[in-house]
This record gives C-alpha cells, structure tokens and sequence, in this order.
C-alpha cells in the first residue's frame, strides 16, 4: 500500500507559537484547578512569614505520611517519605526512588521568604502623642507602596523563662490593624513631589501607627509628685509611663497582657509586618489569584503538592524550600550556604549508601533541579521595560529562563542544552503549555533565583518561572492555570525517568 504523500504544509518547518494555557486546560481538569487553588489561597491567609510556613508544611507533611528524616532509623526504601528541617527556617521533603541517591536526586527548588517589614530591635517610641514602631524592609521592595494600607504584625518569640511562640495581630476581623502614613498631597509638593520613587518613602520613614491613646498616669504618682515627694522612691511611680511615653506605654502592655512580652523580649524576637488583607480572586472572571507573597509562595505550595503525590519515583524526588533568597540567598538556611550538602550526607546515611565526601559530591553533580521561582510578567502599562517577542505573559503556562542574570549576562546560571532537552521531552509529553522569556530588556534591570548557586555546585539547573504581574508588590497578581500547569511540570519532572 503506498503512503499518500504530505502536504507542502506539512513538510515546512513550524513557526513557534506562544499557546493560551486556558485554551490548552482539558474541561475534566477545571475541578482540579479550583481545588488546587482554593487550597493555596488557604495557605497564602495562614502563612505570610517564614517560620509560619515551616510550622504549616512540618504539620502537612506528617499528615501525608512524611516522616522526620532525623527521627526514622533503618535502611530507607523506594517510595518512603520523609521530611528535613534545618535551623526552623529552611526545610525539604523527598520520597526515596528506586535508584541509589549517589546517582543523583530531582528537585524542585523554591523559596519561602517573601519581601516585608521587620520590626527593629528596639521598635517602639513616642513622637507627637503617637506610638510608632520603627522598621527594616527586607528584601526588594518599592518603599511606597507600604504605606497607606492595613498592616499585620506576625511574630515568632522565645521569652526570657524558655517560652516559644507565634502570634499574629491584624489578620481577624476583630483584631485591630496597622498601617504606615502618607502626607497629604496638599502638603507634598516641597518635600515630597520632587524625590525619586525609590526616595517616595526613605527607609526610616517606614514607622508603622501603633497606638494614639495615652495611658492615664497612676493618681498616686501624680500626688506624690505635687507634694514634692521623690517619685522614683514610690512603687506606685515606678509602673507610671514617663510624662513623654504615656502612649508607648499602651503598646508595651498591650504586648505583655496579651503575649507576656516586656519591651526587651521584642529585641530577642522575630517580628514581621506584613499586609493585613486577604488573598481574594481577581478579575470578573476569577481567573487569578492576587495576594501578598506569589514570590515564592506559589512555587513553595506548587512543589508542595506535586511532591505529596509521587509514590515510588525512579530517582529520589525532592522539594526543597529556602530562605534568605530575596537577600541573595545569604545564611544559615540559604541556597548558598552548607545545608544543601548536610542534606546529601544524611540522605546517603538514611539510604545505607556511603555518607563520604566523594559520593556525595558524584551524588551532587548528577542531580537535576527546576529552580522553581517567579518571574516579572508583562506589565500591560509598562510594557516598554520588556522585549516582549522574549518575555512572560500571565495565562501563557509555566515560564521557561535558560538563563537569568542582568546586563551581559552578569551574575547568571545558564542551564545546558542537553538538560533542556530532557525537559522539553517532559512538557511536550505531557501536554503542558509553555512559553519563553527573559525579565525585562538586556539593559532594563534583571534578576536571580536560587539557580545559580545549585548550579555553582555543579548540579544541572533550569529555571522554571511562574508569571506574576505587580512582582514584589504588596500584592501581586497570578494566573491560576499557570499555578496549576507548574504543579503539572513538578510532578512529571519528578515521575518521568528524565
């Protein structure tokens, strides 16, 4: 029998075409989609700090079946899960494959801290009759857009006498809220209107409104006062507010009735403030999710679900969360530092492989990592900042950086053709909607991920991005099929023997 011929049409090559994700989303995976979400938004209202997020995935993670890789003893066997928290703040979670950790692990590599306020080791004054607390932005951020809206405050503390605990103000309706204020623009032209938007708000001018009522004074310290009596010598003055703090006194007992804090344990303290507001669905449609911390909450959570579902993996699969990474991946728990190889060592030992310095680097260096982050969308109002032929579209699918970096390239990883081509193999596999792109113009700006340092080790690296419109914004704005298509990517990136 003779084979018809093809068509000119169909011997040409093709031209690439970037694809609607919703046009590509079968209609029996609309339920799954929703599911998904609805279960990130959760997250994303339950934790906005980090240590509030390693509480919530220690707790979800045993729930699945995972068990503390410090705690198990035995030989690990393919499909055991297990779970790897290092100094409360940076953690991973693996299912153990069918083949040897030293031939190398698959990971999706993601961060948890997000751009927020801290509150300063001695935050608390008084100035006008107005509490104040005073600030450090972390991270990233556009100082201006703090200002003018409700604020929480999230913190985690150890008390002088051992107690350990969090505690968030702000996040129920019936909780009061926070908020740092802005001059009027009647007022503004002078010594406002004319500064650079990166000077709109100067560092120190993030003081966030703690507190405007005055503690009355105690009567008999007043009397004493009035008699000529030493104040200092009476009991009653000595838990009086001073005549210039009487307001910050209100928030230092505040804290002490509610929490048991005193002044000096907020020194000792982790204490953030973050938005107030809730992660809601945007748009008519409901078609995307804006919230405070898509950058890398969403990547955190997408891994999070993928890993929960793999069951016996030809390679060990691991989600792995760290910190510190919007401030260059510095520390104890970031990318940069050694927990990636304590993690090496104790899953060699875990698995009854040698735990020696050779295998775990041969383990290392035949590892394979989606450094699974976010990454800046076409701003339809600023469209100008991209090469938009070579950029990332909210609703296009899961974004895919060979390299990141600024400039000629500074400060970058670029992933290996072969390993894209793994990749690639996946996602056309699998039928999941991709795109292409780089953040911004060659000279517009730029950035980084996680990837360079795993790469810096010698572990194969790709950057797989989520697309976020307002990125490092109070609150920024994601697409829930690219959300759902990147949980699609890390689970066949952790199934498929690649």
């Amino acid at each position: 029998m003779k084979t018809k011929p093809k068509t000119e049409a169909e011997v040409m090559p093709k031209n690439y075409k970037k694809v609607c994700a919703w046009d590509e989303l079968p209609a029996e995976s609309e339920a799954l989609l929703e599911a998904r979400c609805a279960r990130y938004v959760e997250f994303l209202n339950k934790c906005k700090t980090e240590r509030e997020t390693i509480i919530h995935f220690e707790s979800e993670a045993k729930k699945n079946g995972f068990k503390n890789l410090s705690e198990v003893s035995g030989k690990l066997k393919p499909g055991a899960k297990v779970y790897w928290i290092t100094k409360n703040r940076a953690m991973a979670m693996a299912v153990i494959g069918s083949k040897p950790v030293a031939e190398g692990m698959r990971i999706v590599a993601a961060h948890h801290d997000v751009p927020h306020l801290d509150l300063k080791a001695l935050p608390v004054y008084e100035k006008h009759g107005l509490a104040l607390l005073k600030t450090h932005y972390y991270g990233g951020v556009k100082k201006f857009q703090w200002a003018a809206i409700p604020l929480a405050i999230h913190g985690s503390t150890c008390t002088k006498d051992g107690k350990v605990f969090t505690f968030a103000i702000g996040e129920k309706d019936t909780d009061p809220v926070f908020t740092i204020t802005d001059i009027a623009p009647h007022l503004s032209h002078k010594i406002q209107n004319d500064r650079k938007a990166t000077e709109v708000f100067k560092g120190e001018e993030l003081t966030v409104l703690a507190a405007s009522r005055p503690k009355k004074a105690d009567k008999k310290a007043e009397e004493a006062a009035k008699t000529g009596k030493d104040a200092a010598d009476s009991k009653d003055a000595k838990s009086s507010p001073k005549a210039d703090e009487k307001v910050k006194r209100v928030v230092i007992e505040y804290l002490f009735k509610n929490y048991g804090l005193e002044e000096e344990d907020l020194a000792w303290s982790e204490i953030s403030v973050v938005p107030a507001f809730k992660a809601r669905y945007v748009g008519f449609d409901s078609s995307m999710i804006g919230a405070f911390g898509h950058d890398d909450k969403i990547c955190v959570m997408g891994g999070y679900e993928a890993i929960t579902t793999i069951k016996k993996p030809v390679y060990t699969a691991v989600a792995m969360f760290f910190d510190k990474e919007e401030i260059g991946s510095a520390g104890a728990n970031g990318a940069q530092s050694m927990m990636i190889s304590d993690f090496y060592l104790r899953m060699l030992e875990a698995t009854g492989e040698k735990a020696d310095y050779s295998t775990m680097r041969k383990s290392i260096s035949e590892t394979m990592v989606l450094s699974a982050d976010t990454n800046a969308a076409v701003e339809p109002n600023f469209e100008g900042a991209y090469d938009t032929t070579n950029a990332g579209f909210l609703g296009n699918g899961i974004w895919i950086c060979k390299f990141t970096g600024s400039g000629g390239k500074y400060n970058a990883h670029e992933a290996e053709m072969e390993m894209m081509a793994r990749i690639r193999k996946i996602l056309v596999g699998e039928k999941i909607p991709y795109q292409f792109g780089e953040m911004g113009k060659v000279d517009e700006g730029g950035g980084g991920t996680v990837a360079k340092y795993l790469a810096q080790l010698n572990m194969h690296v790709l950057d797989l991005d989520v697309p976020v419109l307002g990125l490092h914004s109070p609150f920024e704005v994601a697409s829930k099929v690219d959300y759902h298509y990147s949980i699609e990517a890390y689970k066949a990136f952790f199934e498929k023997d690649c």
